[in-house]
């Protein structure tokens, strides 16, 4: 990589965090929404955003306070995983994070490798190798190169969906049920993709690097950021369910096909557009975590954060998928709850005592506590989704 250290505008930090959480969870809860309904998934969205937000916030304070700009296996290491037994535990973390972002990627990968092979008829294999170059091809210049591209992916994905929603409310059989209700399993099922679809917080240390010239930006990037995806989340969804009535798996597929056969074509740019944005943060993070924790250069970095998930495609290990996949939910969850601890022994160990911005009263154990009851629902709503 190259040319990590340049700054980036507010809109290209924001964009990275939008960026990263723009993916396959964002398109998963108009589903569960839909079964669960319209009432109770705007309560879900709103506590959802509320902790997630919680969280991410939690982390732009930690990377303030330690006054040096790191990813946060590292600094969970500094401050968290100490002694002996602590440094197993941070290579174990490191290990699991590694292998959790390659799965994340390779799904990334063969996802857009499947829309071009519907929009194209290009070979799986053609379409999966266009994507990583395209992808990989932005991450190898750096922080500045993944900024410009989020920026302009992101205000492309506004458009898509603005587009499809101006049709959709034009139906004369758009409706939304406001009255129908699902049951507790379906709700906490929701939650636990929303929870994700909110996860965005190993693109913080990106944004905080990148707004190193006015730092007090950091945190309303991260607001805004995982505002956005909010945003994108709250149409797509009321659009989808009023436009389409019965919502599928695939949902904005199931969208576009209500609107029109040709609407499938927007659908299709979506969903590429986002798995695109988060292969771009995901890989960065994941390359910096790899040049901390190993000393590596910037290049031999990108090459092991990104080559990989290209071979995992190609070679199509579904069984190897499955346990990345269900590595990178468990480690959401513990990186999540370690994240609390973590942040209090920053709090009190971290070199700058006076930074430019803290959580002030949001940073209390009341609110650090919703954090971790929030995670842990996480954790009960995925091993309640898998029955």
């Amino acid at each position: 990589m190259s040319g990590t250290k340049k700054d980036l505008t507010f809109f290209e930090a924001t964009a990275i965090v939008t960026g990263y959480g723009v993916g396959a969870g964002v398109l998963a809860v108009p589903y569960l929404a839909s079964r669960s309904g319209v009432v109770p998934f705007l309560i879900i969205l709103l506590v959802g955003y509320g902790i997630s937000l919680l969280l991410h916030l939690m982390i732009v304070e930690m990377m303030m306070r330690d006054d040096e700009t790191t990813q946060l296996v590292e600094l969970l290491g500094k401050y968290l995983f100490v002694g002996k037994i602590g440094k197993v535990f941070l290579w174990l973390f490191f290990i699991l994070i590694t292998l959790a972002f390659i799965g994340t990627l390779t799904i990334y990968i063969v996802g857009s490798g499947e829309i071009l092979y519907d929009l194209l008829g290009l070979p799986m294999w053609v379409g999966e190798l266009i994507i990583y170059f395209v992808a990989a091809g932005v991450v190898f210049f750096g922080l500045k190169a993944v900024g410009i591209s989020e920026k302009f992916a992101i205000i492309a994905i506004a458009v898509v969906v603005l587009a499809l929603s101006v049709l959709s409310l034009r139906l004369p059989e758009f409706s939304l049920d406001m009255a129908s209700m699902g049951g507790v399993k379906e709700g906490m099922a929701l939650f636990g993709v929303m929870m994700f679809s909110f996860w965005s917080f190993f693109s913080v240390p990106q944004a905080v690097e990148g707004l190193q010239w006015k730092k007090r930006l950091a945190p309303w990037a991260v607001i805004c950021g995982i505002g956005i995806t909010l945003v994108f989340i709250l149409i797509i969804t009321l659009m989808a369910m009023g436009a389409s009535g019965e919502v599928s798996k695939i949902v904005i597929l199931n969208w576009g096909e209500a609107i029109g056969d040709w609407a499938k074509v927007f659908g299709s740019l979506f969903i590429l557009l986002a798995m695109l944005t988060s292969f771009w943060s995901v890989s960065l993070a994941l390359a910096v975590v790899l040049a901390e924790r190993l000393n590596w250069g910037d290049r031999l970095s990108w090459v092991v954060a990104t080559v990989p998930s290209l071979l995992v495609a190609f070679i199509g290990f579904t069984d190897f998928l499955g346990f990345l996949q269900l590595t990178g939910g468990i480690i959401a969850i513990l990186a999540a709850i370690l994240m609390v601890p973590g942040y209090l022994s920053v709090k009190k160990k971290g070199k700058n005592k006076n930074p430019e911005w803290t959580m002030g009263v949001f940073g209390g154990w009341i609110f650090l506590a919703l954090v971790i009851i929030g995670y842990v629902m996480t954790a009960v709503a995925n091993v309640i989704a898998m029955e």
